[in-house]
């Protein structure tokens, strides 16, 4: 989950949590204008928003890793992810609120929950949205950059070409590539000397590698041909042992092509 948009972003979203923290503690909403000076009303929802934006954060990034959840709309991800931390942002609405001024009647929860679950699922929509474009613009930046250089060619008896994914690795990787793993917008590459990440979709990087290096064994993971050292089963489970210790799932829906590689054998 470190490697989420949402997480290396925060640093870059708390000034806009605390601004916003200044415009309610200047509005007042929620009848905090009548209970509590504006000192207060800025202690208050600053508290509140930053732990509410935290929980969003973390729930917004814990839905990355579910393969079911990633393929929802953004904007349903993140509504969701709103509504869940107002749970949790509710309850100390109630014990900042006892702290700071007097205790609030607990048949007001729901009203509260509301209040609070509108205000977070509509910031947390707007922000992944917003944060969900900026991706696509970088992932096209980086095709477009790529796209633009010289053809990379090598002669042997013949000229081949260098298959256009290659140029993405980073030198220090080197070019003995055992596997590729989706993270959100991100693609880690796996080879024998480490593993590092790249702005890129897997299909993408797939349709540069071409059929024949390797095969995809799982929505998020594509292995290359050569790098399974042995097979692990166990609770109905399927995993591919790669050269390097790695282990990699094999999903239902891919198991049959594995097989037909001859991985399984």
């Amino acid at each position: 989950m470190r490697e989420s948009p949402y997480i290396r972003s925060l640093p870059q979203q708390m000034p806009w949590v605390l601004g916003l923290a200044v415009v309610m503690a200047v509005m007042g909403p929620f009848g905090t204008y009548e209970r509590q000076g504006i000192g207060l009303r800025f202690l208050h929802f600053a508290v509140i928003g930053v732990l509410n934006w935290l929980q969003v954060i973390v729930l917004a990034a814990w839905f990355e890793t579910q393969e079911p959840i990633l393929s929802w709309p953004v904007a349903v991800r993140m509504a969701l992810a709103g509504l869940l931390a107002a749970v949790p942002g509710t309850a100390e609405i109630f014990l900042l609120q006892s702290w700071l001024t007097s205790p609030i009647p607990l048949w007001l929860a729901p009203t509260i929950y509301a209040q609070n679950a509108f205000v977070t699922v509509t910031i947390a929509v707007l922000v992944g949205l917003f944060i969900e474009r900026r991706l696509h613009a970088a992932a096209d930046l980086e095709r477009a950059r790529v796209a633009a250089l010289p053809q990379a060619v090598e002669t042997v008896e013949t000229v081949t070409t260098t298959p256009d994914f290659f140029r993405r690795v980073p030198p220090a990787l080197g070019r003995d590539l055992l596997a590729l793993e989706m993270e959100d917008h991100y693609l880690r590459i796996h080879t024998v000397l480490g593993s590092d990440l790249i702005l890129l979709r897997l299909r993408d990087a797939l349709a540069e590698l071409g059929p024949t290096r390797g095969r995809q064994v799982h929505r998020s993971w594509w292995v290359a041909e050569g790098a399974v050292a042995a097979v692990e089963r166990g609770n109905g489970r399927l995993t591919l042992l790669l050269r390097n210790g790695l282990r990699v799932p094999v999903s239902k829906s891919f198991r049959e092509q594995v097989k037909d590689a001859g991985w399984l054998e």
